[in-house]
């Protein structure tokens, strides 16, 4: 009896894990990203209600510089490390802020919205 709990438990799990992150995502589009980060994708909110792109703090920490900060985990690619930081945020929070962000991306993002949104954030350079 026990075995069975532990398989439909196992079951249950991959069936609440998103597709895109067992298949690749598509090519993202960067300008398609930058929409999306002023907009409410599917009821999700905006991105820019928490974060900003000019080194600001607002809710969470400016995304300005995104692209460097995306490769502080090592052997881990900067699209994993933000496909992580976007679909679970708890896996990577930044020192000095709590663990606030909208935890729901996953649901309401695309495949193609998760990687224009992605594609966008690589273009984030520190100045």
């Amino acid at each position: 009896m026990r075995i069975f709990i532990i398989l439909a438990a196992a079951l249950m799990i991959a069936a609440c894990t998103p597709a895109a992150a067992s298949e690749p995502l598509p090519t993202g589009d960067a300008e398609r990203g930058a929409q999306l980060f002023n907009q409410s994708v599917n009821g999700a909110p905006a991105c820019s209600t928490c974060h900003t792109l000019d080194g600001t703090a607002l809710v969470g920490p400016s995304l300005q510089g995104a692209a460097d900060a995306a490769a502080r985990v090592a052997g881990q690619s900067a699209e994993d490390y933000l496909y992580t930081s976007i679909m679970q945020p708890a896996a990577f929070v930044v020192s000095g802020y709590s663990n606030s962000m909208y935890n729901q991306y996953v649901q309401y993002l695309s495949p193609q919205d998760t990687a224009d949104f992605i594609a966008f954030l690589l273009t984030l350079q520190g100045d």
